[in-house]
């Protein structure tokens, strides 16, 4: 049964995030645009000491108005049973190839639990925050644990995460919480008695194994994992520096950016379970298309599932062009892929599907359409779900990515998530962006963030801005 439960581990961690069956954490909650992490990690068997303080691929500075970005780092260790065929030195078994890919699987998987540490324990709760999608791990050794058939697996974990800025308010450079000493075994010791149906340690809707990492709380009522299920992990946590007083490139979005003097804006809207009236997913499209109209913007198309709107600023046209569709079907891939390769601004709003629904190669594949970004147009793309930071900076930057501009973004500005996207608030966040972007004030990205931020209230998801520091000074 063990081995059976490692080969599923390492089937969904090798494909990445689209690998994932997007029906795990799909779209039942009414409330949560449930994400997953996305798997672009480097992960190393070679000594840490060559990269002891490895940057991750994120650099630069960026801003969100109630959240940091920060280095973290940390140095801990993991259990792994070792395999009854393994005949080897234990100090040797990361040479080995085959257990050097279940090794970096099960790795991989216990760090994923940050996800729900950091959103659902003690502490955290209050200030909440998300790893990335590219962070870096370093196998130090392995030894064999005296007394029993587990070999303790030391490394190296870096990383550049996103946190509330509350955390930092009283100082903190540091912080401490607990991962799954065994991943592997760590879901079924959240079940009190062998009988018992439903794991106690995570949530009560989403109850699998699959859900886990993203739930996960040994700390709540009734969850009879114990400390010696558990290793303590002392993370430092450096704050990074944030923009200030950086623009969009107004010039290129109000000039001909390839769409001659039109601002063409693309907004997709993933809907929650279904087409039928009372989704959320639904509700948000409309509302954001109301307060798009009440804010000026002109309606030449208003169907059910596709609406456009218009409006004149001076010499300048903008035209909206919204669509509402099932994020897992292949008429989605293709209006994302349409969108994104042609308008000046791309928002997407809805569930992040396990982090796959956006995912650049799930979108070749169902549209059966290139994604090629153009590398001389400047850009904004805004993802508006859960957790979108980990899985939509460097992938996208990556896309747009030249020799003379190897990160991307010199002509793409990307907006994410930190946290957990409501859908309450999502058309008062997405209408605020577009006025802000396109209505011919030319706020900074400072002032687009706080005004984002404002409309989220007390349900903020962290919102930011990535990729602006090498944008203009001034409007």
């Amino acid at each position: 049964m063990k081995n059976f439960i490692i080969a599923a581990i390492l089937l969904k961690l090798a494909g990445g995030a689209y690998a994932a069956d997007l029906n795990d954490l799909a779209v039942k909650a009414p409330e949560l645009k449930i994400s997953a992490a996305a798997d672009r990690t480097a992960i190393s068997p070679t000594s840490a000491a060559d990269s002891a303080k490895a940057e991750a691929k994120p650099s630069g500075k960026w801003y969100g108005s109630n959240s940091r970005r920060a280095r973290i780092h940390f140095t801990s260790y993991m259990l792994y049973a070792i395999p009854e065929d393994y005949t080897g030195p234990v100090s040797r078994i990361l040479e080995d190839a085959a257990q050097l890919e279940i090794i970096s699987g099960l790795l991989k998987l216990q760090v994923q639990h940050m996800y729900g540490v950091f959103t659902m324990h003690p502490y955290f709760t209050d200030h909440p925050g998300i790893p990335s999608g590219d962070y870096r791990l370093d196998m130090i050794d392995a030894e064999k644990v005296p007394g029993e058939p587990y070999a303790k697996i030391r490394y190296e974990y870096n990383d550049v995460a996103v946190f509330a800025k509350s955390i930092f308010d009283d100082g903190t450079r540091a912080i401490q919480f607990v991962l799954p000493k065994d991943p592997a075994t760590i879901y079924g010791k959240g079940f009190p008695t062998p009988s018992s149906r439903k794991n106690r340690c995570t949530d009560d809707h989403y109850n699998t194994e699959g859900d886990l990492w993203y739930f996960w709380n040994p700390y709540q009522e009734g969850c009879p994992i114990r400390n010696e299920d558990l290793v303590t992990v002392q993370a430092d946590i450096d704050p990074m520096n944030s923009t200030q007083e950086t623009y969009p490139d107004y010039k290129k979005l109000y000039g001909d950016n390839g769409n001659g003097d039109l601002l063409e804006v693309s907004f997709l809207v993933g809907i929650d379970e279904s087409f039928r009236s009372g989704d959320v997913g639904k509700n948000t499209f409309i509302e954001a298309f109301a307060r798009l109209n009440m804010a000026g913007f002109t309606v030449t198309v208003d169907e059910p599932r596709h609406k456009r709107l218009s409006l004149r600023n001076g010499g300048r046209r903008i035209s909206v062009d919204m669509n509402l569709a099932d994020p897992s079907s292949a008429d989605f891939a293709k209006l994302a892929v349409q969108g994104m390769k042609h308008a000046d601004i791309f928002l997407y709003n809805g569930h992040s599907g396990l982090g796959a629904y956006m995912d650049p190669s799930r979108l070749i594949e169902d549209s059966g359409m290139r994604l090629s970004l153009p590398s001389d147009k400047y850009q904004v793309f805004y993802f508006n779900g859960c957790s979108t930071y980990a899985y939509y900076n460097s992938a996208y930057f990556g896309l747009k990515s030249t020799s003379s501009d190897p990160r991307g973004t010199s002509n793409l500005d990307i907006i994410t998530t930190g946290i957990g996207s409501i859908f309450e608030v999502a058309p008062r966040a997405d209408a605020s962006f577009i006025t802000s972007i396109a209505g011919g004030e030319q706020p900074s990205w400072q002032i687009i963030i706080d005004r984002i931020r404002e409309a989220e209230g007390d349900l903020s998801a962290l919102t930011h801005v990535n990729g602006d520091e090498d944008n203009p000074r001034e409007p």
